[in-house]
Formats: C-alpha cells, structure tokens, sequence
C-alpha cells in the first residue's frame, strides 16, 4: 500500500477502530474503506466511508444499536429503512453503506457478464479496485480479482452509448442568445462524456465526477493535457470555451477511431463537422 497522507492515515485508523467494534453485529461478512481514503485523496474537509457487507440488510434495530455501540448519533434525522446511514461520531461525519454480499456478487456479474454499464454499478467496481478491506478479506480480495476484469465489450458499450450525447448543436444557439449560463453548463455536461469515454478507453470504472481531474491525470489514453485544458474551459468567453472543447471532442474521437476503429462514428463526426463550421474552425477533424 502506498504511504498515506496524514489525513487520510487517522480516517483509517478511526476506520479499523470501528471496523473492530462492529464484528460482534451477528450477519456482517464484511468491512471495508472506500472513497478518497482508500484513493488517498483525503484532506481537512473528507469524511469517512465505510461500506458493510451483509447476509441481509440490517433492520432497523440494527441500525440503531450501532449508532449505540459507537456513541454516535444520526447526522439526519432517522426515517427508516435505507441502504446509507450518515452518522456523527465525536463531530466527524462517518457514512456507512449497507449492501449484501448476495447483491454485490450480482452487481459484479451484471458488469462483467452482461456489461452493464450504469453508473452506479460501474463506481462499485471503482470502489472495490480501490478499496482497503478492514474485515472479511476473502470476500474483498475475491472482488478484487474480479474487478481488475474490463471486458473488451464493456468498453465499447460504454463509448457508444456515450458517444450518444456528444450533442454539440445547440452550443451555437445558446451563445448567439447570449446564454452564457446554457453554454457553460452544456460544455460541463459535454466534459463529463468525454470523461466517460475516456474511462472506458483506458479500462476504468467510474470514480464518480467528483475524482475526474485526478482520474485523468491517470490516464494514458487522453489528450494531451485533458485535465487542464477541461480547467481553462471555464475561464475563456463562451466562444472561445465552445471551440476549445470542439478540439478536445475531436481528438477524444481519433482516439476512439484509433484504438477501436469497429465504432461507427458517422454521425458524430457529421454532426461535430457542422459545429465546427459554425465557430470557424476547420470542418474536417
């Protein structure tokens, strides 16, 4: 395990204090640490996730008795039966993931079997290869395995059901009403494809937006400075941001045609071509 940073090393540690405690909760398989922890990503503002593997969802009493065994007390107010419980324990937010062991099996057949390409399926993989496992490793470490697995047919799934939505025509409308907010707010959408495609093409789960700049930093399939150059979008006049992430499709698209040239990109291209056009940059990509 790389070293962590420090504030990452006392969340894991408060973790595996608390990992500890709950072993005696009759039905729990399994324990471990997610989000920017297990990435050591952490800083002053992170909390603390830990997903927990059950035979059956806790009831609530269940829920309840934790909450007691570990002097802590509901972030919201308790209304039920949920799969997340947000809690406060001595000021510190911990969330806990309730799932069974049964349903996550399933959730890793349903991707590398089925290649299903939800989101949220995807970023339980992501966890997973992420993942510290705090008890129960032979079920971890089994799920580890396994999700090293990308199938080849996942990845092209996932880019063309992506590709879908690299819908650059209304760009030119938006920033002829000079609608800077609906120009912008579409160029974050068009980035967040981008970075889908870009996982799939470097055989990635979804981390979740909130990782995609240092997700691409990771890559080796992207354009060159991707990271930055989503960064700058942001900071250029509309029609300057509109024609640098033209650029930026472009060159996702030959990346895409050059590794996986069996995807019909016809109509993408045309429709990019036509957006080009319409800025003044050259139609042919």
């Amino acid at each position: 395990m790389t070293e962590l940073n420090s504030h990452s090393l006392w969340r894991l540690e408060l973790a595996q204090e608390i990992s500890h405690r709950l072993r005696r909760f009759a039905g729990l398989q399994a324990i471990i640490v997610g989000g920017s922890v297990a990435r050591n990503y952490a800083d002053e503002y992170s909390d603390l996730e830990i997903p927990l593997f059950w035979d059956e969802l806790p009831a609530d009493a269940v829920r309840k008795a934790i909450v007691a065994e570990l002097q802590a007390d509901f972030l919201y107010p308790y209304n039920g039966p949920a799969a997340e419980d947000n809690l406060l324990i001595k000021g510190f937010q911990v969330d806990f993931w309730h799932n069974t062991v049964a349903g996550e099996e399933k959730v890793i057949e349903d991707v590398l079997q089925r290649f299903d390409t939800s989101l949220s399926h995807s970023n339980f993989m992501d966890t997973i290869r992420a993942c510290i496992p705090l008890y129960g490793q032979e079920i971890i470490h089994r799920w580890k395995e396994k999700a090293r697995c990308y199938p080849r047919e996942l990845v092209v799934r996932n880019i063309q059901e992506n590709l879908v939505y690299f819908d650059t025509g209304h760009l030119e409308l938006h920033a002829r009403r000079d609608n800077p907010t609906l120009v912008y707010a579409h160029l974050a959408e068009l980035q967040k494809r981008v970075f889908l495609v870009l996982l799939a093409l470097n055989r990635q789960y979804f981390p979740s937006f909130k990782w995609m700049y240092k997700s691409l930093e990771t890559m080796q399939i992207r354009p060159t400075n991707i990271a930055q150059r989503f960064r700058n979008t942001f900071n250029h006049h509309p029609d300057e941001a509109i024609k640098h992430t033209l650029k930026v499709i472009s060159e996702t698209l030959a990346l895409v045609h050059q590794h996986y040239p069996q995807i019909d990109l016809t109509v993408v291209e045309q429709n990019l071509s036509l957006s080009r056009a319409a800025h003044g940059m050259p139609v042919h990509l």
